[in-house]
């Protein structure tokens, strides 16, 4: 079970902590997170264990980060979103639709409990080991580096993050890629491989049991989702010649089909 703090947790007790001596650009790691920039296209976030999510609803995702000094990823991991967009898919006369996926995932990264790292240095010397301890990090204690020589933090003063982790925890606007991505998947799968989408996704976002799902006959119960970074790429490139409109035709394909419709599961009559 996933358990520690939530994204606002994690922002407050890193606000006002591990001040710079040169505060010509901040103060500390949170104001001068504003000199570091996030990707804003969704091919920088084909990082994305899709076996993992649909199987143990459990995201993680990778966000590259762009710093003053050098490129770094900031990796996310929370706990619940596949089921809040199972949630909002029921609530929406169980239609699947972007808005079903990206306002699970703001719930969930809004009130959730959020674990996460980045490759920067200031993350291996100051947090690595004590965001293990406090359980905040999406590495467990097998990876803890421990407490050794080089560490700049050894009483734990400076908070929960860098400024790549502060800025990723203070800025939403990425999880509008992640959803895309998400998307994007459900939908290659339904259309191309729809064995795998019914054994697999289907129940998990319609609320058909195991049981129910195995009576389709299609695939076995231990099929595994393909989920590798150029695969995700590929599908994300699928999606936007998708979205494109079709030669001869003023219809596009993306809004003119794009939504996958489930009836909704019979009631049990049976006294």
């Amino acid at each position: 079970m996933l358990l520690e703090d939530t994204r606002t947790t994690l922002i407050n007790k890193s606000r006002n902590v591990g001040d710079y001596k040169d505060r010509s650009r901040g103060k500390n790691r949170f104001e001068r997170k504003r000199y570091s920039k996030i990707a804003n296209q969704v091919k920088s976030y084909s990082s994305i264990d899709m076996n993992k999510f649909f199987k143990q609803d459990i995201l993680q995702f990778d966000v590259p980060v762009t710093g003053e000094t050098d490129s770094y990823t900031v990796t996310v991991k929370m706990e619940g979103v596949c089921a809040e967009i199972a949630k909002n898919i029921k609530n929406n006369k169980y239609k699947l639709e972007f808005r079903t996926i990206i306002q699970a995932l703001t719930k969930i990264f809004n009130t959730a409990n959020i674990y996460i790292k980045c490759t920067c240095p200031d993350h291996t010397f100051n947090y690595a080991h004590w965001n293990i301890v406090n359980n905040v990090s999406v590495d467990d204690t097998a990876q803890d580096p421990g407490p050794g020589k080089g560490i700049r933090n050894p009483r734990d003063e400076k908070g929960r993050g860098c400024k790549h982790i502060l800025l990723v925890l203070s800025n939403q606007d990425f999880l509008m890629k992640v959803a895309s991505c998400i998307k994007n998947y459900i939908f290659y799968l339904d259309e191309n491989m729809h064995d795998t989408f019914l054994k697999v996704i289907f129940p998990k976002l319609y609320g058909i049991t195991v049981d129910e799902a195995a009576d389709y006959n299609l695939v076995p119960e231990d099929v595994d989702l393909t989920s590798d970074k150029h695969t995700i790429e590929t599908i994300n490139t699928w999606a936007q010649n998708r979205g494109k409109i079709q030669k001869g035709s003023n219809k596009n394909p993306a809004t003119g089909k794009g939504t996958i419709t489930a009836n909704k599961p019979e009631e049990n009559n049976e006294a």
